[in-house]
């Protein structure tokens, strides 16, 4: 992993954290909403990553 993407990893982890304490400032059940929400979003993107990365895996051999 590179500099660049452990950067955007962490610049992601980080709006996301203030996208959800801005939204607990205003109303706190909205905010577990919101961060439920941005979960569920990321396992979706992590499930096809890992997807795809299976489809192109090619094994070697016979």
């Amino acid at each position: 992993m590179n500099s660049i993407a452990i950067a955007a990893w962490v610049a992601g982890l980080v709006g996301f954290g203030s996208l959800v304490a801005g939204v607990a400032l205003i109303n706190v059940p909205a905010a577990f909403i919101t961060a439920g929400l941005g979960l569920i979003g990321w396992a979706w993107l992590a499930d096809k990553a890992a997807a795809r990365m299976q489809i192109n895996h090619k094994p070697e051999g016979g």
